[in-house]
Formats: C-alpha cells, sequence, structure tokens
C-alpha cells in the first residue's frame, strides 16, 4: 500500500524589532505593505493532489461448513458369550418405605462381562432419568443417585434398568443383558408392565457436555425391551441445533445399531427418539416416567478442555486421588 502524500508545513515569518540603544523613544517598526492580491495567489503553493482512495482488502472467503451428520456408526464386535445381568436391589416389586427409599442401594449381579475402573462398565437408569455409570460392582450405589440434585422418589411405580456397556458407552446389545426390575414406594398399585410384552424404549446416549476431541463424534445409543425394528416398529429421530434448520434432522430408525453425531457446531443441541407404531404413532410406556419419547440435550464446545477438573484436596490430606478419566461425563 502507498504512503499518503502529506503535504509540507510552510515556517511562520517572524518579524523581528530592533531597538535602538541611544534614543528615547522606542522605533516602532512600519508593517510592510501587503502584496497585491494577485501576487499572493501567485506565490501560494499549489494545492496538494487528494491521495487515492485506498481500497479495502477484499473479504476473506468464508468456507462452508460440513453438514452436520446423523448417521449409523460401525458396531462394535458381539461378545463371544452373552453377558448376563441380574439387579439385586432393590428386588422385583419390592415395596420401599418412602423415607428410606432414597437410600436404598442398587445391587447387581453380572456375569460374562468384567467391568473396571475407567473401561467397561453397567449403565443404570431410574426413571428414564439420565444414567448413571457403576464401574465398581461391589461399591453400590443409592437409589437417590439416580436421581436430580435434590428430587425425592414419589410414591407409587417406579422401575430401574441396567445393561452392560463398554468403554466407550456403547450398549451390549444381548439376550440376558437388560434387567427391567419394577419396584414400588410407599404402596403398590396397578401397572401396565408386562415384562414379555410391553414395547419399550430406553435411551442411554448422547448426554451431558462434549468438549474438545470428544465433540468430534457423538455416540447415539439405546436399548429395545420387546420389540424388533422393521416394518411394524420404528423410531423416529430428530436432531436440533446449529447449523440445522428450524425443522432440524429427522431421520427413521428400522435397525438397532449405534448411531453417531458429526460435524456439530458449538452450542446446544436437542435429540428426540420416538418409538413409532406403523399408525405412526408413539407406543405408550408401560412406566409413568415417559421411556417411548425422550428429549436429550446436550451441549458441545470444541475448545474447551475435556480434562476433568483436579479434586480439591482434603482437610486431612494435601494430595489429591486422581480422577476418573470419565469425571463429569460418565
Amino acid at each position: 500500500m502507498s504512503t499518503p502524500f502529506r503535504p509540507r508545513t510552510l515556517a511562520p515569518l517572524c518579524l523581528a524589532l530592533v531597538a535602538s540603544c541611544g534614543g528615547t523613544e522606542p522605533i516602532v517598526a512600519t508593517p510592510p505593505t501587503p502584496p497585491a492580491a494577485s501576487a499572493v495567489a501567485s506565490a501560494a503553493p499549489a494545492a496538494a493532489p487528494k491521495p487515492p482512495p485506498v481500497a479495502a482488502p477484499a473479504a476473506a472467503p468464508v468456507e462452508d461448513m460440513p453438514d452436520v451428520v446423523f448417521g449409523p456408526k460401525t458396531a462394535s464386535d458381539a461378545p463371544k458369550k452373552a453377558p448376563r445381568l441380574l439387579v439385586l436391589s432393590p428386588m422385583q416389586d419390592a415395596l420401599l418405605a418412602t423415607a428410606q427409599a432414597r437410600t436404598t442401594d442398587v445391587r447387581v449381579s453380572l456375569t460374562g462381562w468384567e467391568t473396571q475402573k475407567g473401561g467397561s462398565h453397567v449403565h443404570l437408569i431410574l426413571d428414564n432419568h439420565p444414567y448413571k455409570a457403576l464401574f465398581d460392582l461391589k461399591d453400590p450405589v443409592k437409589l437417590g443417585d439416580l436421581l436430580a440434585p435434590g428430587e425425592e422418589l414419589s410414591e407409587g411405580e417406579h422401575v430401574l434398568i441396567a445393561f452392560p456397556s463398554r468403554m466407550n458407552h456403547e450398549s451390549v446389545k444381548a439376550e440376558g443383558a437388560l434387567c427391567v426390575q419394577r419396584f414400588w414406594v410407599g404402596k403398590r398399585g396397578k401397572s401396565a408392565w408386562k415384562s414379555h410384552e410391553s414395547p419399550l424404549l430406553v435411551f442411554s446416549r448422547p448426554k451431558g457436555a462434549y468438549n474438545g476431541d470428544k465433540a468430534d463424534e457423538v455416540l447415539v445409543d439405546w436399548y429395545l425391551a420387546n420389540v424388533e425394528l422393521g416394518d411394524k416398529f420404528q423410531i423416529r429421530a430428530t436432531l436440533k441445533g446449529p447449523g440445522l434448520d428450524e425443522v432440524g434432522r429427522v431421520i427413521s430408525i428400522k435397525e438397532w445399531r449405534p448411531y453417531m453425531l458429526a460435524n456439530l457446531r458449538n452450542g446446544d443441541y436437542t435429540i428426540s427418539m420416538e418409538l413409532l407404531e406403523k399408525s405412526g404413532q408413539v407406543v405408550p410406556s408401560p412406566f409413568p416416567a415417559e421411556f417411548n419419547a425422550t428429549t436429550r440435550t446436550i451441549h458441545i464446545d470444541h475448545a474447551a478442555s475435556d480434562a476433568p477438573p483436579a479434586a480439591a484436596p482434603s482437610p486431612a490430606s494435601s494430595a489429591s486421588p486422581a480422577p476418573s478419566p470419565h469425571a463429569g461425563h460418565e
């Protein structure tokens, strides 16, 4: 870019006054006769030309971002032997006192599937709340741990669902791997659940926040009971959020396999999964909690760190235990 022209500054004319050392009266300088206007005009420097306008730099082309992807994902290999999972507590159709329901231990028995911290585990879902990962079967959680903070177990029917999961949170889809355990709080009542008949869609992933590399590809996974997808039943999945129009991305799923989301922008997305009959109507949930039509909100931030925050040191020791690799996002 050329340097703009800067006109030179004219030095001011200084008029010197000379005083006579011998005289008593000051000598007043007579100002010169001003020159004629034509002379001034001819003596004045020519007006500086205006610098040419500087063209604004061309805007950098905005690259088209790739379309948001919502499609099938390659499934993990099936285990050689199907795992078998049972919920030992609370027992099937147990009646829990209202005051003790939150503190009731959740205990499971699992064969054919080894769990380990930060690796394979069990997903526990109470009344269609987002799941909690159980890594150590010898360290039971409480029913209250599976609820939202401050939430209580209401009187009536409840259901605890458990199934084994891989390290990447993909569920193990095998006969005998799913356990659906109904129990009651306060008093028993009438139930619509029929263990070998009632169609059930259990939402598993995604959930929570996805930061850094974990936001590049997001797993979509669920569990089915008494349902075979195809002509009679299908899942309508709807994704809404940045990079999508108002309607969002709507797909029809007729095969039980994991799906995935890719090319997500930063921000919040909602994903809804509905189990539909052939007529297009949502299959009624067999439990008070609405399982067969679930919506979750997730947050995407590619720039944020996916490392869990360091645990605050306890007063008794300055050393902090190493955080779980899944802390805050199990």
